[in-house]
């Protein structure tokens, strides 16, 4: 099931036109370099203190991860984006996932606009500063559970979007953090040589 919905994730992605110069200063601030036509990686990381959770009581995310993996399409359709989204709810003890193909934004406030798998929702990710992003997720998005074979349906109550899940701040992280979104073993492996 992981890794259909991986698959899924390369399949439907999407690498709409966007102006050239809005697009590479965004895959700057996103990558942290000049990525020009090379595969790249990035990885933001959050745990949210007990402090931050009990003055937000509607907040559900305790603590959240993702990956961005980009490259350069081949058959000239432009630069492509996969992202990858790890949730750990307050209640439950082990993360949930979501993956989707995203398009480099084009109204100038976002740097990517994902689409969750399978209607799951949607993903706006803008750049707070050079090391930090602002992951906007207006309606929620619909998580998985990579560890099992259930449906969606058949998810914990818990494993949702809180009222107040809406727009979180995560932090540049070493790319190692995010092997455990990496999407076949050779990225895995050019993740650890980054390291």
């Amino acid at each position: 099931m992981r890794v259909l919905r991986r698959a899924l994730a390369f399949g439907f992605v999407l690498g709409l036109p966007a102006d050239f110069s809005t697009a590479a200063d965004a895959n700057l601030q996103l990558f942290g370099r000049d990525i020009g036509k090379e595969k790249a990686f990035a990885c933001y990381a959050r745990t949210y203190t007990k402090a931050h959770l009990a003055s937000h009581p509607d907040q559900n995310v305790r603590d959240m991860m993702v990956f961005v993996d980009s490259y350069e399409d081949e058959s000239g359709a432009g630069r492509q984006y996969v992202l990858g989204m790890s949730v750990n709810f307050r209640q439950l003890k082990r993360p949930y996932s979501a993956y989707g193909g995203c398009a480099a934004g084009t109204d100038g406030k976002q740097a990517l606009h994902c689409g969750i798998d399978c209607d799951g929702g949607t993903i706006g990710v803008r750049i707070k500063d050079k090391n930090s992003i602002l992951l906007d997720i207006p309606d929620g998005a619909r998580v998985s559970d990579d560890q099992s074979e259930e449906e969606l349906s058949d998810l914990p109550e818990g494993a949702k979007f809180g009222s107040d899940d809406k727009i979180f701040r995560l932090d540049r992280a070493a790319l190692s953090t995010c092997l455990p979104l990496a999407f076949d073993e050779q990225t895995k492996a050019a993740l650890l040589a980054a390291h």
